[in-house]
This record gives C-alpha cells, sequence and structure tokens, in this order.
C-alpha cells in the first residue's frame, strides 16, 4: 500500500483515553517503498557490531523496558537500551554509535530508536502502540530462529526475523512477539514519522510521552484511577506543555557521560 497525499490521513490517532485503533493501516507495509530501509540494511553489520561492542563492555546500559513491566512475560525478559526517545536523543549511548548517530542526525524523521532484546524463552504481550502517526521498523541484528519458534504478529499477518532485514509495520495495530529459543533475541526498533505528519513532529511526540508517563501514573496510583476524567486530562495537557519545551532543551544541553 502506497501512502500518497490523496490517501494521507488529516490527523493521528493517539491511544491515550482508550480504545481499539479504528484506522484502516495495513499490518505491514511493503520495505521496498522506503528509501530509508537501504540506508540500515546496507549497514546492519556495522550497526550490530557497534551496539553488541557497547552492550559487552557495559551491559548495564540493556535495562527492562520500565515504562510496563507486565508487558513481557516472565516479566523483566524485554531489554532496552535507547539512542532517541520520541524526538529526544540519548547522548550517552549515541556518542559510543558514530553510525546510528549519523543516520539519525540525517534523517530527521528518525524519532525514536533502540536496541531490544527478548530473553530466551519468552514473550511480549499483546498490546497496541501509542499513535498511527510513524511507520515502526525491526531491523534483525539477531534471529535465533525461524518461526515457529521465534517471530512476531501484527493483527492476523505473522512473520520472522531476519539479520539484515527491516520489517515495517503499524504500531497502533495489536502486535506480540516471541522468541522460544535457548539464545537472545536482537533487532533495533526504529519509529520514521509518516510525511503527512512530519510538520508536525515535535506536537507528536510531546502527545505519546505525555500518554506514556500518565499510563505509567495511573498503573502505579489506585488514588489517580478513582478520580474524574478531567483530571486525566489535566495532567495530559500539562505533561505535554512541558515537554514541547524540554525537547530541545535536552538535545542541546543534554549530559554526556
Amino acid at each position: 500500500m502506497t501512502h500518497t497525499p490523496e490517501t494521507a490521513q488529516k490527523d493521528p490517532w493517539y491511544a491515550i483515553f482508550g480504545g481499539r485503533f479504528p484506522g484502516d493501516q495495513p499490518f505491514f507495509y511493503d520495505p521496498n517503498e522506503f528509501d530509508w530501509v537501504a540506508v540500515f540494511e546496507s549497514q546492519w553489520e556495522t550497526i550490530r557490531d557497534e551496539l553488541f561492542a557497547l552492550t559487552q563492555i557495559e551491559p548495564e546500559r540493556v535495562k527492562p523496558y520500565d515504562f510496563n513491566h507486565a508487558m513481557s512475560f516472565p516479566p523483566l525478559h524485554w531489554k532496552t537500551m535507547g539512542l532517541k526517545f520520541w524526538g529526544i536523543r540519548i547522548h550517552k549511548n549515541l556518542d559510543r554509535c558514530p553510525t546510528l548517530a549519523g543516520i539519525l542526525e540525517a534523517r530527521p524523521e528518525i524519532t525514536s530508536l533502540s536496541l531490544s532484546i527478548l530473553e530466551p524463552h519468552s514473550n511480549i504481550n499483546p498490546h497496541q502502540g501509542d499513535t498511527d502517526a510513524v511507520y515502526r521498523c525491526h531491523l534483525g541484528l539477531k534471529v535465533p530462529a525461524p518461526l515457529p519458534d521465534c517471530g512476531f504478529q501484527v493483527g492476523k499477518d505473522i512473520r520472522s526475523w531476519e539479520e539484515g532485514k527491516i520489517l515495517v509495520f503499524c504500531d497502533a495495530q495489536t502486535h506480540t512477539a516471541w522468541n522460544q529459543t535457548d539464545e537472545r533475541r536482537a533487532v533495533v526498533i526504529f519509529d520514521v514519522m509518516r510525511p503527512e505528519f512530519q510538520n508536525r513532529t515535535r506536537g507528536i511526540c510531546t502527545h505519546v510521552m505525555a500518554s506514556m508517563i500518565i499510563q505509567k501514573m495511573y498503573s502505579n496510583s489506585a488514588w489517580l484511577r478513582q478520580r474524574r476524567a478531567w483530571v486525566k486530562r489535566w495532567l495530559y495537557t500539562g505533561l505535554r506543555l512541558g515537554f514541547y519545551a524540554y525537547i530541545p532543551y535536552k538535545n542541546k544541553f543534554g549530559a554526556r557521560r
């Protein structure tokens, strides 16, 4: 499915206030539609070597996904190391991965990028992403086995990762992943803002970051869950405004270590 101005949607969808994704985006996109796919796939071995070298020297940089520890089973078996998070560059990791740093500098439409580790005999539970404003991508770095032992499902479509190849999918659609092998699975996850939304990138990033913080606050607080809906909307608006100012400040003055 090729997305032209005639088929582009007017506004993004956000998951913050609940409900199933109502859009008609496909489960997977054809990677041949996107020029940035070749940029990553042509350098995948260098990307892999930089990331693996860093995590071998300093394994503590890879941490369990911390916005929702129940996302994986067994708990804490899905681990990540961020290099860019919804517009915020994570300098301490980017500075050690010059190939990815160069790609992100040349491609500002890439809003997020991380190393994702799925430990042996574990899975990521079915979930929806926070918005359909991005193309979400997986670049295979280490795939211990093909289907059925190690795989990825979006909607009703089930696929294997391949080392050096990219899967492009709609993050707003329900998706799940599993690794029932004796080895780790490793992919790079990155988001590319869809062309029709690129002039609103910073605002969309603030929507998503506010949504993630709100979800974590409500999951940890019974008191908040008992409040009226306007409290959630008020908090959401305040967080969005704060993040709108925080993103450029963090990118300019963020610590490197």
